[in-house]
C-alpha cells in the first residue's frame, strides 16, 4: 500500500542528522589524530575533544570534568551503577520494575553479589509516582536508580519530584536519561548524582555516549575499563573523537530544531482511536512526546508486525535490546497487562524527521490490517 519507507521505531535507533554526517565525514577525512599523542595532530584532537565537552557541559550546566565519554547508554549506565555502587556493603537500592534492560539487568547482578534490590511496581500508569518512593524510602536505602522517560511506553517519572527527595533524604539519585534527550529537555536536577545518555537515540553516531556525574564529597566513579587514563581515569581508551564531535553536532541540532512530535502523535492516536476505538493507549501517566505503544486487542502484534514491514511501515514490539526475543514484552508484563495484551501490542516511536504524510498513511495502513487481523 506504501509506496516509500515509514520508519517508526525512532526509540530504537534514529536516523543520522545531515549535519551530523557532514561532521562525520570532516572527521574521517582529517588526518590521523589522537588526542594522548604531543604532536600538532594529537594537540588539534585534543582541542576538538575539549571544545566538545565543553559545550556539553554548558549545556547541562556542570563542570566539563563532569562530562565522561562512553560507548553507548548501556556502558553509561554499567559505568554509573558498578562504578559507584559496592554490593559487598549490602546497599539498599530503590528501582522500579520498569527500567531498561541495562538497567535491570546490571542491578539484578549487584543484588547476586549482595546489594538490596527492591522493584517498585510502576502498574498501569507506567511510572511510579513520588509518593510511592517517598513511601519506599527507608533509613537503609542507599540508591535511587530510576529511567527519566520508559523506552516502550514513553511514560515519564517525575524527576524534579525524586531529585527533591533525594536531596531531602540525602540519597544519590541514578538516572538513564536515554528515552528523553532529544525529545524534551533533559534537567539535570540538584538531586541527580549521575545520568546516562546515547547518542544514536537523538540523531547522532552509534557508538558513542556519555555520563554526567555530579562531584560529590562522598561519592566517587571507579572505572570498569583501566588502561591509559583518558576520560579523567574513568574511561580508559582511545576516545572516539569522530563520534564524540557526531554527538556534539547532534545535541546542537536537537537544541536549535523545532519539531511538534507530540501534535503528530496525538494525530496519530486520535485518528487510530476513532477508527478503531477498540484500541487502548499503554501507560496512562505523561509521556514523551514520540511513543505510541498501542494494544490492538485480539491481534497478533508479531503477525501486524510483519505485515506493516511488508507494506513498508517499521514499528516494534519494544525495546531493541530485546528483539529476537518471542515473549511479549517485560515491561507491559510488569506494568500489570495481561500475556494476551501485552501479546497485541505494538510500539511507535517518532523523530523530529517524522511527516505528518507519514502519520496519515500509517493510520490509513493499520485501518485496512487490523480488522483483517482480528479475532
Amino acid at each position: 500500500m506504501t509506496k516509500s519507507k515509514i520508519y517508526l521505531d525512532n526509540n530504537a535507533t534514529t536516523e543520522l542528522d545531515p549535519a551530523v554526517i557532514a561532521v562525520l565525514t570532516h572527521d574521517l577525512k582529517s588526518p590521523p589524530s589522537n588526542p594522548s599523542s604531543m604532536h600538532s595532530f594529537g594537540r588539534d584532537a585534543k582541542l576538538k575533544l575539549l571544545k566538545a565537552r565543553t559545550f556539553i557541559a554548558d549545556l547541562f550546566k556542570v563542570k566539563p570534568h563532569e562530562v565522561i565519554f562512553t560507548s553507548s547508554g548501556t556502558e553509561s549506565m554499567n559505568l554509573l551503577l558498578r562504578g559507584l555502587i559496592d554490593p559487598s556493603s549490602s546497599p539498599h537500592i530503590l528501582t522500579s520494575n520498569i527500567e531498561h534492560s541495562c538497567t535491570q539487568k546490571t542491578l539484578l547482578d549487584l543484588e547476586a553479589k549482595g546489594s538490596k534490590v527492591t522493584f517498585l511496581p510502576a502498574g498501569l500508569k507506567g511510572a511510579v509516582s513520588p509518593e510511592e518512593l517517598k513511601n519506599a524510602i527507608t533509613p537503609d536505602v542507599k540508591f535511587l536508580v530510576f529511567s527519566s522517560a520508559n523506552s516502550e511506553t514513553g511514560v515519564k517519572h517525575d524527576l524534579e519530584a525524586f531529585s527533591r527527595l533525594a536531596l531531602e533524604h540525602d540519597i544519590p539519585l541514578i538516572v538513564d536519561g536515554v528515552a528523553t534527550l532529544g525529545k524534551e529537555p533533559f534537567s539535570f536536577y540538584p538531586g541527580i548524582l549521575g545520568a546516562g545518555f546515547s547518542a544514536h537515540k537523538f540523531h547522532g553516531p552509534k557508538g558513542v555516549g556519555f555520563v554526567l556525574m555530579r562531584s560529590h564529597p562522598k561519592f566517587r566513579l571507579s572505572p570498569l575499563i583501566t588502561g591509559g587514563g583518558q576520560e579523567f581515569n574513568l574511561r580508559s581508551g582511545t576516545e572516539n573523537l569522530g563520534g564524540i564531535l557526531g554527538l556534539e553536532e547532534a545535541l546542537k541540532q536537537a537544541q536549535k530544531t523545532s519539531h511538534d512530535m507530540q501534535t503528530l502523535r496525538d494525530r496519530f492516536e486520535q485518528k487510530i482511536l476513532e477508527r478503531l476505538p477498540f484500541v487502548q493507549v499503554n501507560g496512562t501517566g505523561p509521556r514523551v512526546c514520540n511513543v505510541s505503544n498501542l494494544c490492538f486487542p485480539g491481534v497478533d502484534a508479531e503477525t501486524l508486525l510483519i505485515q506493516l514491514d511488508l507494506h513498508g511501515v517499521f514499528a516494534s514490539q519494544g525495546s531493541a535490546c530485546s528483539s529476537g526475543a518471542l515473549e511479549p514484552s517485560r515491561i507491559l508484563l510488569a506494568m500489570g497487562l495481561s500475556q494476551n495484551l501485552a501479546k497485541s501490542s505494538l510500539r511507535f516511536s517518532l523523530s523530529r524527521f517524522t511527516t505528518e504524510k507519514e502519520i496519515d498513511t500509517t493510520v490509513d495502513l493499520l485501518t485496512a490490517l487490523v480488522p483483517k487481523l482480528k479475532d
